[in-house]
């Protein structure tokens, strides 16, 4: 009764893991991007102030974004400004930065400010200026908007010399280096593929094992019996606890991007090659 009762209480949790890790309800992801600041990318009739020509600067924009399978529910955007070249006296000073809307040659509406204002600014002593604005709202429409079009949007600094813009600089994805390390997920499998085979093995060799006659060490001996056919309940029961295991597993580690069907094999792998050592141990 109470192997009964501890069965269906994990076949339980089993279904209600798988049915976590199928939908998905809601999952953080983390986008970023850049923008090469320069005076030069400045569109007329916008006037950058002499002094301030030499300038640059760099932008790293992260979007923190909610979805709820491929929609996007909430996101916050960070702002991490790192500028230079101003005038070493310290006369610069940043009084507003913002991502635009609009392609390199026009000068498009604010989309998502950064909070900054004439009367809280940033200086720039001796010519430069670092700072970063977080847990700016974004709607989840414009944040859609901005992860599949980027180059549509710029960031744009502003000076109290040069209040309609000093700088700019179109958002673009940071270069990834693209390799040919396998996933979490591939990793699984090539690893249970490799027990399994070292599995199947031992379990082969188990069969050949010689083992005494039952008149004594003095009698002829004999080799294991054949080995039986597979028992399939014992099998299933097996493989339900390994992919309820790996299933709670999964739900706790929360990684952001889940190969069920890899998952589900490399359980199954799991699961044979265990079984595989029960009934091997069952037979000794």
């Amino acid at each position: 009764m109470k192997k009964s009762l501890a069965s269906i209480m994990l076949m339980l949790m089993a279904m209600v893991s798988t049915f976590m890790l199928l939908t998905k309800t809601a999952r953080a992801e983390i986008v970023v991007f850049t923008a090469a600041l320069s005076p030069a990318n400045e569109v007329a009739p916008v006037v950058v102030n002499p002094g301030e020509t030499g300038s640059s600067g760099t932008a790293i924009i992260t979007f923190d974004v909610t979805r709820s399978g491929s929609t996007i529910t909430a996101a916050t955007a960070r702002f991490d400004v790192s500028l230079g070249g101003f005038p070493s006296n310290g006369s610069s000073v940043i009084i507003l930065t913002h991502i635009h809307q609009g392609a390199s040659n026009v000068n498009g509406p604010v989309r998502v400010d950064s909070g900054l204002s004439p009367s809280s600014p940033v200086g720039t002593p001796q010519g430069a200026a670092q700072f970063t604005r977080s847990g700016l709202v974004v709607s989840p429409a414009l944040a859609q908007q901005i992860l599949d079009g980027p180059g549509g949007f710029y960031f744009n600094v502003h000076t109290a010399l040069s209040p309609s813009g000093v700088m700019r600089g179109q958002l673009a994805r940071p270069v990834e280096v693209t390799g040919t390390a396998p996933t979490l997920s591939e990793w699984g499998m090539i690893l249970m593929s490799l027990l399994f085979v070292a599995a199947g093995t031992f379990f082969l060799v188990a069969r050949r094992r010689v083992v005494a006659a039952p008149g004594g060490p003095d009698q002829s001996v004999s080799f294991d019996s054949p080995v039986k056919a597979l028992d399939f309940k014992e099998l299933a029961r097996v493989t339900m606890y390994v992919e309820a295991l790996i299933a709670l597993a999964l739900i706790a580690i929360r990684p952001p991007v889940i190969d069920v069907v890899g998952t589900i094999v490399s359980g199954l792998l799991v699961a044979f090659t265990v079984y595989l050592f029960i009934a091997s141990s069952r037979r000794r």
